[in-house]
């Protein structure tokens, strides 16, 4: 069991690691702590945080570095931190904006988070190829723009935003004319249709076809990509990751089914979740931290935000920021799920 001011030195030892990646001594714990004791007493402190599996030699001279359970306790206390200051609570609303398009918001969001943090980001998209369509909703978001809705029998949905101009009353009638053809049907089975000349022959040239056009557009990007990567140069650069741990990591990345079967290793998560080297269920993970957050729509988790990084990462900001993209993508999936049960 460690005292307050133990913790207190170990807390210093972790966060002097992570700023400056050099081995913490005595002195440098007294530097930046108000702990109002000896060099002698903290030295004996990391004596026994060493004992106890918290920090470790690198030589027998050097300061200590955090071992795996030290940065858990770190991670924890910053955690704890952070609940009791309410950071993560003030996200703003998803404003409504006419150019609104799922696949590049979650390209965009993985792009920002690994510019803003030196992490390898991962976000998996909603699956839709084998849900039923529940509605297609028609959203004339301005004068030029037309938000398309689908959204599917578990309230997963897709939207994209195209230009074209529609009157409003025609928009109406052909909102009623798709759910009366293709609600019901499966992703597959849509596309399948929508391949069919004949089927589409009678509404040639008319603002029918412009629609099947976008479904058909809409359908056959969310088969493609089912995550977005971004970062991996960031590891790249980072001199505590070693190359051999980071060749394997590149490959499961870049290769689906390797990558959702790494995903599942993680196991299930209904909020954030911390890894931390030796903590991970995956082989060859020791370098790594990772932070895991779902997004959902109605509580039910749609995809996954997933940020990895060297241990030593300054962990408020990740965590921080981790939890809000969720929180943002949470946000984006409801008012994309409402827009699709406004009924005209």
């Amino acid at each position: 069991m460690l005292n307050k001011r133990q913790k207190k030195v170990l807390f210093c030892v972790v966060n002097e690691y992570i700023k400056n990646r050099k081995p913490v001594s005595s002195s440098r714990v007294l530097e930046n702590t108000n702990i109002a004791h000896s060099s002698a007493t903290v030295r004996n402190d990391l004596k026994k945080l060493e004992y106890l599996g918290y920090v470790h030699h690198v030589h027998t001279s050097s300061g200590r570095i955090p071992s795996d359970k030290g940065y858990r306790f770190y991670a924890e206390s910053i955690m704890d931190i952070m609940k009791k200051t309410d950071m993560s609570k003030n996200v703003e609303s998803f404003p409504e904006y006419p150019q609104l398009n799922v696949d590049q918001i979650i390209t965009r969001t993985a792009t920002l988070l690994s510019r803003t943090l030196p992490v390898a980001t991962v976000i998996t998209k909603p699956r839709l190829d084998t849900l039923k369509i529940r509605a297609i909703r028609l959203h004339k978001t301005s004068e030029d723009y037309i938000t398309v809705v689908l959204l599917t029998e578990t309230g997963i949905i897709d939207a994209q935003t195209f230009l074209e101009r529609i009157a409003e009353d025609s928009l109406a009638n052909i909102e009623k004319f798709l759910n009366t053809t293709l609600v019901g049907r499966t992703i597959d089975e849509i596309k399948e249709r929508l391949k069919d000349p004949e089927a589409q022959r009678p509404w040639k040239g008319t603002s029918v076809e412009s629609m099947f056009d976008i479904l058909r557009s809409i359908i056959e990007e969310s088969s493609l990509e089912t995550y977005v990567i971004r970062g991996l140069e960031n590891l790249i650069s980072d001199e505590l990751i070693d190359q051999e741990s980071l060749r394997k990591l590149v490959l499961t990345m870049e290769t689906p089914d390797r990558f959702y079967e790494f995903l599942n290793e993680y196991g299930y998560f209904e909020g954030s979740k911390v890894f931390i080297g030796s903590e991970h269920p995956q082989k060859g993970m020791n370098p790594f931290s990772s932070f895991l957050v779902p997004y959902k729509v109605s509580n039910e988790t749609i995809g996954q935000v997933i940020v990895i990084g060297s241990k030593a990462i300054d962990y408020q900001k990740v965590i921080a920021l981790t939890n809000y993209i969720g929180n943002r993508l949470t946000e984006l999936f409801t008012f994309l799920s409402r827009l699709g049960n406004i009924q005209k």
